[in-house]
C-alpha cells in the first residue's frame, strides 16, 4: 500500500506498512503497565493472549525465547555478542557483505576473537569452506546471515547450520534474519539454530525502532516502545491469519516477477545465483 503522499517506498526497509499497523501505532499510547498492553497489544483485557504469536513467525514448533526490544536490527549483534561470548573466546562469521563486517566488529568490541571466513561478493556461503574452517579450530558461536541487505545473497540456513551441528555439535548457531525474517522461512528447532535476531522494519512491517512480556505479567526495567510493540502484534497476527506459507510464497512470487523485470532491463544483480 503506498504512503499517503503517493510515494511507493521501494527500499529493504523502512517498507510500506499495513493501514491496520499504521492505525494501531498513531493511536493513543497505554501505559506499559496497563493489562492491555500485557496482551502484546490488545485492545482490551479480553483479548484472547497467543503466547506461541511470535514463535509462529519463525515456524513452528519453536521453543526459543522471543525478546522483543527497543532498538535497531543491529542491536541483536550486541545481545548475542554480550549473552553468548565471553571475551576471548572464538566467533566464526560467515561473511556475505557488509552487515556479516558489522557484525564482526560488534563482536570485537566486546572482545571476542573473529575469524572472518569471507565469501566473494554475491556469493552465499560456500559448504566446503565451512566445512574445512569447522575442521580448522573450534568456536564458540557460528554467525550467519540468512539474507544480506548489501548484496540480497540467500543463504541456505538448513543446509549451513546442519554442518555445523555435524562437525562442532557444542557450537552456538546464530542468525541474522533482519533482511530475511517473515520473507523467508526460519525453522529455528528443527535446524538448530541456537539465536536469531531481526528487526521490525522489513518484512514484519512494522515502523523500525523495536521488552518482553511473554508470562503476561507487568514488570518494569525501563519503558519500551509501546506503540511499536501494538504494531508488531498487529502485523505478525495479520501475517499468521494469512499462513506463513502464503506469506513466503507471495514475497518468492513478487522476488522473481521484480528480477525478471531487472533482466528483462538489461541489468544484473550483485547476488550471482538467479534464486
Amino acid at each position: 500500500m503506498p504512503q499517503t503522499d503517493g510515494k511507493l517506498l521501494m527500499i529493504p526497509g523502512p517498507c510500506e506498512f499495513h493501514e491496520d499497523v499504521l492505525k494501531i501505532v498513531g493511536s493513543a499510547s497505554p501505559s506499559h503497565v496497563a493489562p492491555s498492553f500485557e496482551h502484546y497489544g490488545g485492545e482490551n483485557p479480553t483479548d484472547n493472549y497467543d503466547p506461541q504469536l511470535y514463535r509462529g513467525i519463525w515456524s513452528n514448533p519453536c521453543t526459543g525465547q522471543p525478546f522483543v526490544i527497543a532498538g535497531s536490527g543491529s542491536l541483536g549483534w550486541d545481545f548475542v555478542s554480550a549473552n553468548l561470548l565471553e571475551p576471548g573466546e572464538k566467533a566464526l562469521v560467515c561473511n556475505t557483505g557488509y552487515f556479516s563486517d558489522s557484525w564482526a566488529t560488534c563482536i570485537k568490541a566486546y572482545r571476542g576473537q573473529v575469524v572472518n571466513l569471507q565469501m566473494p561478493v554475491g556469493d552465499c556461503v560456500d559448504p566446503a569452506m565451512l566445512e574445512a574452517a569447522l575442521k580448522k579450530e573450534k568456536y564458540k558461536i557460528i554467525c550467519l546471515t540468512q539474507v544480506d541487505t548489501s548484496t540480497g545473497v540467500k543463504n541456505d540456513i538448513k543446509g549451513l547450520a546442519a554442518i555445523c551441528k555435524k562437525i562442532q555439535p557444542d557450537a552456538l548457531i546464530t542468525v541474522d534474519g533482519v533482511c530475511a525474517f517473515a520473507a523467508e522461512e526460519l525453522c529455528f528447532d528443527d535446524w538448530g539454530v541456537d539465536a536469531a535476531l531481526t528487526g521490525s522494519q522489513k518484512a514484519l512491517g512494522v515502523p523500525p525502532g523495536l521488552m518482553a512480556y511473554e508470562e503476561r505479567k507487568a514488570s518494569y526495567f525501563a519503558t519500551p516502545a509501546v506503540t511499536l510493540v501494538r504494531g508488531l502484534y498487529v502485523a505478525c497476527k495479520k501475517m499468521l491469519d494469512i499462513g506463513m506459507d502464503k506469506v513466503f510464497d507471495l514475497h518468492l512470487k513478487n522476488s522473481l516477477a521484480f528480477k525478471a523485470a531487472m533482466y528483462s532491463m538489461g541489468l544484473t544483480l550483485v547476488a550471482n545465483e538467479k534464486k
